[in-house]
């Protein structure tokens, strides 16, 4: 990783030249680097990933869900370099407070029929539990154990955004709610819902507002197994410290 970063500098300026781009500023980011551009005036963003499979992976996402506006929109790709330049979204907050109502609709414009090429949802659930046992090693195994027989359930499988919390939900005003970020895989479509099944006071409630996208009793199920991903989840779901 530290030869990546380290490359960083050089690799922005040459797709900054390829791509005939003004750089502004960095944007925060986690394994990967982005940057707020404008070309021809026009606000963009460029974003490089170390790893190709991941940016080709994300690519052939958001191509699928391209006819869709609740989907950041892809101009320029080499996933070869880790590199997508995407639309810059504007004026944009992240969806913190957004009804069920709006969730629903969302999830409807993202899950459509599995298509090849994404890896399984067991896979993404293996790699999110990864990051938990470096902490705490054997500590989780229930949870995750738990998570994997869901992701195992032989349910329709839908292409799914893998990664949705309110920080890769955009409110971008009137063109309503917008998606950046996937980590895409297939699978249960009730994943892609526990965020926001956890934004309301009132679990059960929240959990019935989204039954118009997925599956309530396996929303349920789905909130209860990842609960140990935070503090604030684990306490809405053993409230007396149980």
């Amino acid at each position: 990783m530290g030869s990546w970063v380290d490359g960083l500098p050089e690799r922005v300026e040459r797709l900054a030249r390829r791509w005939d781009l003004s750089v502004v500023r960095p944007l925060s980011g986690g394994t990967s680097h982005a940057v707020w551009c404008l070309r021809d005036g026009v606000p963009v963003v460029l974003k490089v990933t170390p790893d190709p499979v991941v940016a080709a992976r994300e690519l052939a996402a958001l191509r699928a869900w391209a006819p869709s506006r609740a989907v950041v929109a892809v101009l320029e790709a080499d996933p070869g370099e880790g590199a997508l330049l995407l639309e810059g979204l504007e004026p944009a907050v992240p969806a913190r407070e957004v009804s069920a109502e709006r969730v629903v609709g969302l999830l409807g414009e993202l899950h459509r029929p599995a298509p090849e090429g994404f890896p399984p949802l067991v896979d993404r659930v293996d790699g999110l539990f990864a990051l938990l046992r470096r902490r705490r090693p054997g500590y989780y195994d229930r949870a995750h154990a738990a998570a994997l027989a869901l992701a195992e359930d032989r349910v329709e499988p839908v292409l799914l955004h893998g990664d949705l919390h309110p920080d890769n939900v955009l409110d971008v005003g009137s063109r309503g709610l917008v998606v950046i970020d996937p980590r895409p895989c297939v699978g249960d479509p009730a994943f892609d819902a526990v965020d926001f099944a956890f934004a309301g006071d009132d679990l059960e409630a929240r959990v019935e507002g989204l039954a118009g996208a997925v599956d309530p009793e396996r929303l349920l199920a789905w909130c209860r197994a990842l609960s140990v991903f935070s503090p604030a989840w684990q306490r809405v779901i053993h409230p007396g410290g149980g």
